[in-house]
């Protein structure tokens, strides 16, 4: 739950000694969902193509939204990028060390067995910067190369692609051709603090916190973010962009509390429009349609007949009635020979996930909805202890078959990371990207 969009009520100014339900509200009945035919069309029986694009690029007609045309970085942003060309270059004078024939020989096994098909093709083409013939296999010369982007990202360099160094690689920019895959062989892997700086969060809690008594909506988050890794079998296939709450609880307000991701083994619920009575903007759901009479502001679900009433006069069905003024500036349709403003202050947008058996979500956010920021330069807003991913991301993922019911999530703990250490400074640093004007 990002805390963008809520009733700013009751605040509390004290950091609660025990974890609490990020997306509780504090004294309110359980959260509720209803499942509905969602706003963003679910994509199960879509059968993805492999791309015709180079291997390692994003999917045709992807491309453009999921990456910024001319992104500029500089020194001391954050990025989730790191550029090929600096890491090589810190590798090349290190990545000869403890590596003879004989291990290159071995590296090159080790990768042929744990790589094989249109995987390995493109793993190799993405080494060798060009197309490679079917059935091509690693060699001691591909195995130098992953030594020495190993060896400059502060990896072990033994010339093996294990996680740590897919994980680089999908960092420099490689990613697998999209094709569909079943969700029985999905395994999604969160890491919270993969890119997070949790020095400048324990300062800036322990300031606005701690020593004068703020709560939640008085911190700032630092500049960061998770990763969402996506493993097929045994091998990490992609990663993609998430955040889930603060590295410690934190009271919001006098209904909830931001709390970190709590860590453990969950599977994935039906996709649907979430509302729930805890979350003032949450009531309706997301491109529900709206219309204004003299007594005040009435919503239906999507495709529903049925009118409730959102305001307080007449009393409706919401435990919180909205005001006038939250349906300036929404979108507006015409629909049918009427014209309607369309609901998009849903705090889980469009579409959710619940962490089953938990009362966390995997969603997007009504700012992040509205593409305002070039993903993986700025930062996603941080969480009540829910899943923040990226809207572009989450279409890619339904696309591909990693975000469905049933497919296993496993939250890392916040001292948990796959990435090396150089590089995750790195990212929090700015450094390590060629920047572009």
């Amino acid at each position: 739950m990002s805390s963008g969009r809520r009733a700013d009520k009751l605040r509390l100014a004290i950091v609660p000694p025990v974890l609490l339900g990020a997306c509780v509200a504090v004294g309110l009945p359980p959260t509720k969902s209803v499942s509905v035919t969602p706003q963003v069309q679910v994509m199960d029986d879509v059968t993805v193509e492999v791309s015709a694009a180079p291997p390692g690029e994003p999917l045709p007609g992807l491309k453009e939204s999921l990456e910024p045309k001319e992104p500029k970085v500089q020194v001391g942003a954050f990025t989730r990028r790191i550029d090929r060309a600096l890491i090589e270059a810190h590798g090349a004078p290190r990545d000869e060390a403890g590596l003879d024939a004989a291990a290159l020989q071995a590296a090159a096994t080790f990768d042929n067995g744990a790589w094989s098909g249109d995987p390995r093709r493109e793993l190799l083409a993405y080494l060798r910067r060009g197309s490679v013939e079917e059935g091509a296999e690693f060699t001691e010369s591909d195995a130098r190369t992953v030594a020495r982007l190993q060896a400059g990202s502060g990896a072990l360099a033994d010339g093996k692609l294990r996680d740590e160094t897919m994980a680089v690689l999908f960092a420099m920019g490689f990613r697998f051709s999209g094709r569909k895959v079943m969700a029985w062989r999905v395994k999604l892997e969160f890491y919270p603090a993969e890119i997070e700086n949790l020095d400048a969060w324990n300062r800036e809690i322990h300031e606005k916190v701690t020593k004068n008594g703020g709560s939640y909506p008085d911190v700032d988050p630092p500049e960061g973010e998770g990763s969402l890794y996506v493993r097929i079998g045994r091998s990490l296939v992609a990663s993609y962009r998430a955040r889930g709450g603060p590295p410690s609880p934190i009271y919001d307000d006098a209904k909830h509390v931001a709390a970190p991701t709590k860590p453990g083994v969950y599977r994935l619920g039906p996709p649907h429009a979430h509302v729930t009575s805890n979350w003032y903007y949450s009531q309706i759901p997301w491109g529900a349609e709206i219309r204004r009479n003299d007594d005040g502001y009435q919503y239906r679900w999507p495709r529903s007949s049925e009118w409730w009433w959102a305001t307080s006069k007449p009393a409706g069905t919401l435990k919180m009635p909205l005001e006038d003024a939250d349906f300036e500036g929404l979108p507006e349709v015409t629909r049918d020979g009427g014209t309607f403003l369309i609901w998009n202050k849903n705090d889980f947008g469009p579409i959710a996930w619940n962490l089953v058996p938990s009362d966390l979500y995997v969603h997007t956010t009504p700012d992040t909805e509205e593409g305002v920021h070039p993903p993986g330069v700025w930062s996603l807003p941080c969480s009540h202890g829910c899943v923040h991913i990226d809207p572009r991301e989450r279409d890619e993922m339904m696309k591909r078959g990693y975000l469905g019911p049933d497919i296993v999530f496993v939250v890392r703990r916040w001292d948990e990371h796959v990435l090396p250490d150089q590089v995750r400074h790195d990212m929090l640093n700015g450094t390590g990207v060629a920047s572009k004007s």
